[in-house]
């Protein structure tokens, strides 16, 4: 269950940058969980399921949410060539770091859960321990991604209906 909330920012990102496909936003605020199972496929970092610290400090710790997130921006920015649009998706990225501070440690989910590391071992980690109850965990997980879900549906409503009005004014 924890990791739902970043598909629901992901979402809510469409409204920010209705020009982005949706599945872009998603992988981006989803990206430093996708390089979390590459590492642990190579066996670099472990879930927090499995006892012994550090669990995932080159996906999960602060310094590096900040440095995935300029690398994002700064490769979208390569392709895309616009800067909001980066600057929104190196955004997103950190909105991952930002939401796992909120919630860690998640010891509704993880019982072995001490914190985000602040740089590559844990003797520093920090997190304010929403997460620390199954009840608001599961709230704010599932109260996260509906939230995004309505206002990407909010959005694309209103985005249609500025397409329709626009096609029906040029008929006159």
């Amino acid at each position: 269950m924890p990791a739902i909330a970043h598909i629901g920012i992901g979402f809510a990102a469409k409204k920010v940058v209705p020009s982005v496909s949706v599945i872009i936003l998603i992988v981006a605020a989803e990206l430093i969980e996708i390089i979390f199972m590459i590492l642990w496929g190579f066996g670099i970092e472990h879930p927090l399921s499995e006892p012994g610290a550090p669990f995932s400090p080159y996906s999960h710790s602060i310094l590096f949410g900040v440095l995935w997130s300029v690398l994002a921006g700064l490769l979208t920015h390569v392709i895309s060539k616009k800067t909001r649009i980066s600057w929104i998706i190196g955004l997103l990225v950190f909105s991952h770091t930002i939401l796992d501070l909120i919630a860690s440690p998640k010891l509704a989910f993880y019982p072995n859960d001490t914190g985000l590391p602040l740089l590559f071992d844990y003797t520093y980690t920090y997190g304010l321990g929403l997460w620390k109850n199954k009840i608001v965990a599961g709230i704010g997980e599932i109260g996260i991604l509906v939230a995004g879900i309505i206002i990407f549906i909010m959005t694309i409503r209103k985005k249609r209906a500025e397409s329709l009005k626009i096609k029906g004014t040029s008929k006159n």
